[in-house]
This record gives structure tokens, C-alpha cells and sequence, in this order.
């Protein structure tokens, strides 16, 4: 019986009896695993980017209320109604 040659379709590897493609596989989803992984526990880069906005935002806000009103001294006055 002769051994098939190396570049033959039906050539399987003698250790385990596995062929390059199955390990071709198993190193993709090793990869999908390895990225969907690393996914979940890293942080969003989207979210960061939301929460330096919102932060830049709301101290933008706290300057405009903290500063002075432009054009002096502001007074509310509450009116009586108006007798019909």
C-alpha cells in the first residue's frame, strides 16, 4: 500500500488523523472566541466618547450659570391681577 502524497485532496495527517483545514477552523474560532471575549469585557470606545461630551457639557452649563448676568442688576416683581 503506498502512502498518498502531500498535495493529495484525501491526504490526512497521521497525528489524531486531522487534515489542515480542520485546523484552520479551529484556529477561526478560537479567534471569534478570543474577539468576541475581549468585546464584552473591554469598554466601549462609544461610550467614553459619550461620557467625556456629557461631562464637557454639563461644565459648560455650570460656567453659564455661574457667571455674571451682562447689563447690571436683574429684579422680578410679582403684579396683582388685573381688575376686570
Amino acid at each position: 500500500m503506498n502512502k498518498p502524497a502531500p498535495d493529495d485532496d484525501d491526504y490526512v495527517r497521521p497525528i489524531y488523523r486531522t487534515s489542515f483545514g480542520e485546523y484552520a477552523i479551529i484556529a477561526v474560532a478560537a479567534c471569534c472566541t478570543m474577539a468576541f471575549i475581549l468585546m464584552m469585557a473591554l469598554p466601549s470606545p462609544f461610550a467614553k466618547y459619550e461620557k467625556a461630551k456629557a461631562k464637557a457639557a454639563l461644565e459648560t452649563r455650570e460656567k453659564a450659570l455661574a457667571a455674571p448676568i451682562p447689563g447690571g442688576e436683574v429684579s422680578v416683581d410679582i403684579n396683582s391681577a388685573a381688575r376686570k
